[in-house]
């Protein structure tokens, strides 16, 4: 195919990941923020054997369903890849990426559960820093990457963001330049400031953390932060000099304020350090638990394992309902948070235990009888021991919640030749214009009585 020419076609279906599908000369292409029925003119980008990827460069026939332009859609970062698609064809396209996962017959598929607030629910946000030399000016932009690019779009109204953290953001940029602070620079490896993180929780308590490669005075910028923004508790500095990918270093310097800030979910309360995970859409996260209780059926004498506790934010509403609770985490800055956690809200039918989920769950084989097993692994799913150990247990039932269908499919599978059954799938929206969906499925042995 010619990278050089432009092709006039008409956009097929959707793809799992909210592509446009159409095909060129029977080879399949998937088509970047095109839409189904829309005709456009597209330029391809990367070609494979049997598939291509390319871009629309004109829309010639616009779908009903479209809400942003080309343009518009372009401006965004690259991450938020189905902002130009109306909501509801947004959930269509989450609910058939779960199902054409999974492929699976017999169970109970739910609604995607969707969101009230489809824009600025993070809670969380990760925005890198460049600067640009024109001439005597010293300019610095901030933003996020475009798709499959170290190159940044600048901008100061991140759709998914919240006011304040962006308005947090910008004040921060205006310093940098202002001060002339070096700028890490990606290809020289040379400079100082590199990315802000900013947290923020549902009591509309901010912690931002400063990415650095090295110790820098920032007691003017602090001063500046904090009397404008009195929302701020606590500001960090993170001193990262490594010369690869990983974003955030293990040392942490608290510059200002509390070490922690307060979230509040279901109501409980739970410290928030700058490492512990969370999950970014406190609204949305409160939903995905309630659906998982419903699908656990908690009763007070059961005896419950939560693998990839984190901070426990979910152990400890399983213990408000259950006899006992052993969460497995192998951060240790997790656990000692989930035991804090323990004490502040007075719950303590809980242990937390540090460790990886496939070491220490062969541990627990030897305990009072486990009930029910919750996980919640990182996208890369479950080790495949730590899956035949609960198969080897016995445990009569499974709530998986998944950031990643296609590795929970990968474990589901192994689960039903070990003995389950899928019963029931409900998606989530966590994600809003993102094509990532949440998914809580629930599996029970056969022989479960």
């Amino acid at each position: 195919m010619n990278l050089d020419k432009t092709y006039k076609v008409i956009i097929e279906s959707f793809d799992v990941n909210g592509y446009g599908v159409t095909h060129i000369d029977d080879k399949v292409i998937f088509v970047l923020y095109a839409l189904e029925d829309e005709e456009v003119l597209i330029k391809i980008i990367n070609e494979h054997k049997k598939y291509a990827f390319a871009e629309a460069v004109e829309i010639l026939k616009k779908s009903p369903h479209r809400v942003l332009s080309l343009e518009e859609i372009k401006e965004l970062s690259g991450e938020i890849d189905l902002a130009h698609i109306d909501y509801e064809t947004e959930l269509k396209i989450k609910e058939n990426k779960v199902k054409n996962t999974l492929k699976l017959d017999g169970y109970k598929f739910n609604s995607i559960i969707k969101s009230d607030k489809i824009n600025h629910y993070r809670n969380k946000i990760m925005v890198p820093f460049q600067s640009i030399n024109n001439g005597e000016d010293y300019e610095v932009i901030s933003g996020f990457y475009e798709k499959k690019s170290h190159h940044i779009i600048d901008s100061n109204n991140d759709i998914l963001s919240n006011e304040t953290a962006n308005n947090i953001i910008y004040l921060i940029k205006r310093y940098l330049m202002l001060f002339h602070v070096p700028i890490y620079n990606e290809e020289t490896k040379k400079g100082i400031f590199k990315e802000v993180m900013i947290r923020n929780t549902i009591n509309n308590d901010y912690m931002v953390v400063l990415i650095v490669t090295k110790k820098y005075d920032f007691s003017n910028l602090i001063e500046i932060l904090t009397n404008e923004f009195k929302e701020i508790k606590s500001i960090y500095i993170n001193i990262n000099d490594n010369k690869n990918n990983v974003l955030l270093a293990d040392e942490f310097i608290l510059i200002y304020g509390d070490k922690t800030i307060t979230e509040n979910i279901l109501g409980l309360n739970f410290e928030v350090l700058p490492k512990a995970f969370m999950q970014v859409n406190h609204d949305q996260c409160e939903k995905l638990y309630l659906e998982a209780l419903r699908m656990a059926e908690l009763k007070k004498d059961m005896n419950v394992i939560d693998a990839y506790c984190g901070i426990g934010s979910i152990t400890l509403n399983i213990a408000k309902s259950v006899n006992h609770v052993y969460g497995i985490e192998i951060v240790e800055d997790a656990i000692i948070s989930a035991n804090k956690n323990k004490e502040l809200n007075n719950i303590y039918n809980v242990d937390f235990i540090l460790g990886s989920c496939e070491d220490e769950i062969v541990k627990l084989s030897n305990k009072n009888n486990i009930d029910l097993i919750i996980f919640d692994p990182p996208r890369k799913g479950c080790d495949k021991k730590f899956i035949d150990t609960v198969a080897e247990m016995k445990i009569k039932k499974i709530v998986y919640i998944s950031c990643n269908i296609a590795t929970a499919k990968r474990d589901i599978d192994i689960l039903i030749s070990r003995g389950y059954e899928l019963k029931e799938v409900t998606p989530v929206d966590l994600f809003s214009r993102c094509s990532h969906v949440e998914t809580i499925t629930l599996l029970v042995r056969n022989d479960a009585k």
